[in-house]
């Protein structure tokens, strides 16, 4: 296993880029997940706070980090491209440059709090390119965060604050749409996992309800847990697992839990 870090000029983003890597050292076509930090954090966030490169030692998982700069992962209003970037050039590039599998059921797509945010929005945006998509702590409704933004310039990043569901920004309201309840077939499965201690865990309640109801792929879970790297650092133990295809049960690193 290799960690590679690397500063390269996005086409996308019309700016230098920092990414870390996590790559297998075998013979390419590796499983790769994309891995976002949550607000206030960077590319160096998983590395440093989480046990992740234990977790794909000796597997054939390669894993994508890099730096959302606290814009949600989306294509800003009144800002760059970052939605674009990650489900466009970023693939393209890591994929050449390190011998990643090409199949969608090889690639994922997983973060905590914005970054659970990023991963769900992208994978409902372009359903077509993760084979499961894994939301930590997401924060899930949008439009709360736009009523309360918490240093983050939220007119930058989506616009006026009416038009959050047209520019497909809301993704809590967007499961309403009757696209969801005739073409559910075409969408990853989603794996939401939130702690009961976290301050908004009804996010992550709320959005299951209207993701099952609109017929998509969801496995909930929720159980002891803050909005925290403890909690975080078990969720990216299970997806590892998952993505390595192992049998093995979630009490095994979740200890006892509300399982909905």
């Amino acid at each position: 296993m290799a960690l590679i870090n690397i500063n390269y000029e996005s086409k996308k983003l019309g700016m230098p880029v920092m990414i870390n890597a996590i790559i297998p050292q075998g013979r390419g076509n590796y499983k790769t997940l994309y891995l976002l930090h949550g607000m206030g954090g960077d590319y160096t966030t998983w590395i440093t706070k989480s046990r992740v490169a234990d977790y794909v030692d000796n597997t054939d998982i390669a894993v994508i980090m890099i730096s959302g700069d606290n814009k949600c992962f989306v294509d800003n209003v009144h800002g760059r491209k970052y939605f674009t970037f990650l489900t466009e050039e970023l693939i393209e590039t890591c994929t050449n440059w390190f011998g990643l599998s090409c199949d969608r059921k090889d690639r994922y797509i997983a973060g905590m709090s914005m970054g659970g945010y990023g991963a769900v929005h992208a994978a409902l945006i372009k359903p077509d390119v993760y084979g499961k998509v894994f939301s930590y702590s997401g924060l899930l409704d949008i439009e709360k965060r736009f009523d309360n933004p918490q240093g983050i310039n939220t007119y930058q990043i989506f616009g006026d604050r009416e038009k959050l569901s047209d520019n497909q920004f809301d993704i809590m309201n967007c499961l309403k749409e009757d696209n969801f309840k005739t073409n559910v077939e075409n969408y990853p499965e989603f794996y939401i996992r939130c702690g009961l201690s976290d301050q908004i865990l009804t996010m992550s309640r709320q959005w299951n309800k209207y993701a099952s109801d609109a017929g998509l792929k969801v496995n909930y879970y929720e159980t002891a847990g803050s909005h925290d790297f403890i909690f975080w650092d078990k969720c990216i133990h299970e997806t590892v697992n998952i993505i390595k295809d192992q049998s093995y049960r979630m009490e095994d690193i979740y200890g006892n839990s509300n399982e909905c």
